[in-house]
């Protein structure tokens, strides 16, 4: 089996950090990528790298729909997750930008959170012209009741020492990543959804 840049990056993180995990033998059904253990509890974590050079231009501007990659991303790795979800386990999708060299296009943190829970939307009061709130909107790609089996959506980023890895917890996951488990070397974003669409 040929692996791919991310999962041979993810692997370092693993072994630099001393974490206890196994690649998922490939089997008929669907299954995520590898298991980590968090303390007690087993993580299952899909890897996706992010290739599409849509909107990417190195040599000039660039433009993009905040969250598109990432959204492309979620959706390519339901199956997985949802089969591990099935089983009981917290999941946790990595994505890894290969189009990038500074690794921000597509996956910066707001990539993250409007995919995740929509684009950030302001309502104007068409009577007094005053604004309310802001809040997520439209597109979101986890919400109460679909995608929950997605406990976590996170940034696979190389770095000169190896990798660093940040993952936003999904507010709405059937299944929690266990804050107090997680490794140092994992930053955990936590994200307060009170105003969401």
């Amino acid at each position: 089996m040929n692996k791919t840049e991310s999962e041979d990056i993810f692997e370092a993180f693993c072994r630099r950090h001393d974490l206890d995990w196994c690649r998922i033998p490939e089997s008929a059904v669907k299954t995520p990528d590898y298991s980590v253990n968090f303390g007690s509890v087993a993580v299952a974590v899909e890897i996706k790298q992010i290739e599409s050079l849509r909107g990417f231009n190195p040599g000039g501007v660039s433009s993009r729909t905040v969250g598109w990659h990432v959204r492309q991303q979620i959706s390519d790795a339901r199956a997985q997750l949802q089969a591990a979800a099935r089983n009981g386990m917290p999941t946790i999708l990595l994505i890894y930008n290969t189009v990038d060299p500074f690794q921000l296009f597509g996956t910066e943190p707001h990539d993250f959170l409007h995919a995740m829970y929509g684009e950030l939307t302001l309502h104007i009061d068409a009577t007094s012209l005053k604004a309310r709130e802001l809040f997520y909107g439209r597109n979101a790609k986890l919400r109460e009741g679909v995608n929950t089996s997605f406990s976590g959506v996170g940034h696979l980023q190389k770095t000169k020492e190896g990798a660093t890895v940040t993952v936003y917890k999904n507010a709405f996951a059937a299944r929690p990543i266990p804050d107090v488990a997680v490794p140092s070397c994992i930053q955990l974003v936590n994200v307060k959804i009170e105003n969401a669409a």
